[in-house]
């Protein structure tokens, strides 16, 4: 059995762009909770690679992609903790 029962909510939007601050991006609904924080994990330890880099090397791209990858955790634990707050039944 799943430490984590329930599914992504998809409500989670990321990667704001243009003058009225639109998010590109989205976190799909129906990903196990479990699933979803996994995938944070990975990608938080690719951003513990690429800021060690961008620290040794001065190296701004890696910091850059370290950024955008920081955006897509970040909103895919807020969309987990929303989905473990809020039963998908009272959510609209």
């Amino acid at each position: 059995m799943s430490a984590f029962q329930g599914n992504t909510a998809g409500h989670t939007t990321f990667a704001k762009c243009n003058s009225q601050n639109q998010a590109l991006f989205s976190v799909n609904a129906g990903i196990s909770c479990e699933e979803a924080l996994e995938h944070a994990s990975l990608l938080t330890d690719c951003i513990n690679k690429l800021t060690l880099q961008a620290g040794m090397n001065d190296d701004s791209s890696a910091a850059w992609a370290a950024h955008y990858l920081g955006d897509m955790v970040k909103a895919i634990i807020d969309d987990v903790t929303t989905s473990l707050q809020f039963p998908a039944e009272d959510r609209q």
